[in-house]
């Protein structure tokens, strides 16, 4: 329970009001985020907070709020660019294509605020709405280096596989389009988790799935904070030992890895799955007679994966 109350402090204002935005749930974000920005508030020469709270104005149809807060707004040198990347969407939002191109773009492929990940998507999108995908390929790329499970990159693939289509590459067009919907269907299940989260907070499950999500796409470090939270609030809940395990092994920490996959074993001697993953971290540990064992009873169970990990 500590660690879980940790987890949820350590989150910023910032990254909590990011997260209700990315739920449709911007209404909070007005109620919580404009006694801050505005007046004397504590964040009212934050950036990103304004800019956060400006998007959530916009995303509730309070638009002419939103672009007034963004231009009566004082940021902080540091944290100007945020402010003025936010001002940007809103003239893309009233299709000022120029304006917006002006604002984001310090060249045709370079953005005035690179250390902003949203800079390059919406400067992307800019430049291909203006008709110049050539400039605006390599913008959405980097944008998808930069937040490859950003709740807009299905977005950007998705242009992407315009932008080939456009230029007669069907290969990569059909290829882009599958990372598009592969994408979309990973933030849609990753929605529905937060989403139960809230509405069931005493419940692992939700979380569990979040962990999952996270390890499908190599996420370990993240999916071993999920699964040490669920570990710490509810360690009869043998799956989260499970999950805390595999992402351990995922990261190299074969240690702790057996730690937690042994604890997930004595809590479900008939889970097929921790049976195998610590057998697979015993084979990595060198301790080959140990590992097999494992491994038997883990096909005792019915599990057909071979002991070595593709």
């Amino acid at each position: 329970m500590i660690l879980a109350l940790l987890l949820f402090f350590a989150q910023s204002p910032q990254d909590r009001w990011r997260e209700a935005i990315d739920l449709d749930l911007a209404g909070e974000v007005v109620d919580a985020a404009l006694p801050l920005v505005t007046g004397s508030g504590a964040l009212a020469r934050d950036g990103r907070a304004l800019a956060l709270a400006a998007r959530a104005l916009a995303a509730t149809g309070a638009t002419e709020r939103a672009q007034k807060l963004l231009d009566g707004a004082h940021p902080d040198e540091g944290s100007r660019g945020f402010v003025e990347v936010a001002r940007a969407r809103l003239a893309l939002d009233r299709d000022e294509l120029a304006r917006a191109r002006e604002m984001l773009l310090a060249s045709a492929d370079a953005v005035r605020y690179p250390q902003i990940e949203e800079c390059w998507l919406l400067a992307g999108r800019a430049l291909a709405r203006s008709g110049d995908a050539v400039h605006a390929t390599p913008l959405f790329e980097r944008f998808l280096a930069l937040a490859p499970l950003d709740a807009e990159a299905p977005s950007a693939w998705h242009a992407l596989a315009q932008a080939a289509i456009a230029r007669g590459d069907t290969a990569a067009a059909t290829e882009l389009r599958r990372r598009a919907l592969a994408s979309a269907q990973w933030q849609a299940f990753y929605k529905t988790r937060r989403l139960q989260v809230r509405e069931s907070p005493a419940e692992p499950l939700p979380r569990l799935g979040i962990a999952e999500l996270l390890l499908a796409v190599g996420e370990n470090a993240r999916a071993r904070d999920a699964a040490a939270e669920i570990t710490a609030r509810w360690p009869e809940f043998c799956r989260g030992h499970e999950a805390l395990g595999r992402s351990e092994r995922a990261l190299g920490r074969l240690a702790e890895a057996r730690t937690a996959l042994e604890r997930a074993c004595a809590c479900d001697a008939n889970s097929a799955r921790a049976a195998l993953e610590l057998a697979r971290v015993l084979a990595a540990s060198g301790e080959k007679d140990a590992a097999a064992a494992r491994y038997a009873r883990y096909r005792e169970l019915g599990g057909t994966e071979p002991l070595e990990s593709r």
